[in-house]
């Protein structure tokens, strides 16, 4: 019973600084993420403004591409 138990910040601190050691990650999907995280705005309003965003930025060359 040593080990000390964890803050919630700590938690997603941790999960924050690993994230890139993921296999197949999308990394402008975790950097958006991140970012949100770390200018205190991760709420799901941000995150899925922010993911609508990548999606139609992934969206638009593929829609240039086909004219």
């Amino acid at each position: 019973m040593d080990k000390k138990i964890k803050s919630g910040k700590e938690v997603i601190d941790e999960f924050f600084s690993e994230i890139y050691n993921v296999e197949n990650i999308d990394e402008k999907t975790v950097e958006s993420l991140i970012s949100l995280y770390s200018e205190g705005k991760f709420t799901d309003k941000n995150i899925q403004n922010k993911l609508d965003e990548l999606l139609q930025e992934e969206l638009t060359p593929k829609q240039k591409k086909d004219e």
